[in-house]
């Protein structure tokens, strides 16, 4: 499928965007990773100054890359089943794909734990979501420490910590839309006690930024 996809974008701009899916969040690429396979195109990751324009940004791009599945017009490659090309003009509706899965998330009930960002638990997957939502909210890491019940469920690295730490930056997982924030992490799919979650800052041009950190904790998670 990227081999395709390589060439159709091959000179042309291409915004890479995050899935809200957790099925397809477990597999994120870096954007160095996508600049391997798409070798040719001028990729534009969805960076934190870009995530608080996002509709712009994809207008000022010739495609839109993204693991999520959109019945429209805009949808280049209706074959594929794991990676999509849409036509920038497509991002109305990836928007609305946002739009309802956001609220699928908020409307099942109350998050496991609040701070800086709201914390949900929904279908094997941790989920921070924040409204309003400014370009500085997505400039950090989500960080997770993830505690199993069964410490045999750890790799043997893990073990000697007795968790498992997840730290993806927010705008390789997350998406901003509507003034609005969500990052999808999807969970280890052992049972788990304790999850510690939060935000912690990136160092972007020899300083960090980002907000303060922050962090809460959920227990009995499954």
């Amino acid at each position: 499928e990227l081999g395709s996809i390589r060439e159709t974008t091959r000179g042309k701009v291409v915004l890479l965007l995050a899935s809200v899916k957790p099925e397809w969040s477990r597999q994120v690429m870096s954007p160095p990773r996508w600049g391997y396979y798409l070798a040719g195109s001028v990729l534009q990751p969805l960076d934190e100054k870009a995530a608080a324009h996002t509709e712009a940004a994809a207008h000022a791009a010739d495609f839109l890359l993204t693991r999520d599945r959109v019945e429209s017009d805009a949808l280049l490659t209706p074959g594929n089943e794991q990676v999509f090309l849409y036509d920038s003009a497509s991002m109305d509706d990836l928007v609305e794909l946002y739009r309802n899965t956001y609220q699928r998330v908020v409307s099942a009930g109350e998050p496991a734990a609040r701070s800086h960002f709201d914390v949900y638990l929904r279908d094997g997957a941790l989920v921070h979501v924040r409204d309003p939502c400014v370009r500085e909210d997505a400039g950090y890491w989500i960080v997770a420490k993830v505690t199993p019940e069964d410490p045999k469920d750890l790799s043997r690295r893990d073990r000697q910590h007795g968790f498992r730490r997840l730290r993806p930056l927010f705008q390789h997982m997350g998406v901003l839309f509507d003034g609005k924030c969500m990052a999808i992490l999807p969970l280890p799919d052992y049972p788990i006690s304790v999850i510690r979650t939060g935000q912690g800052p990136r160092r972007h041009g020899g300083r960090w930024e980002g907000h303060d950190r922050w962090e809460v904790e959920i227990r009995t998670v499954r």
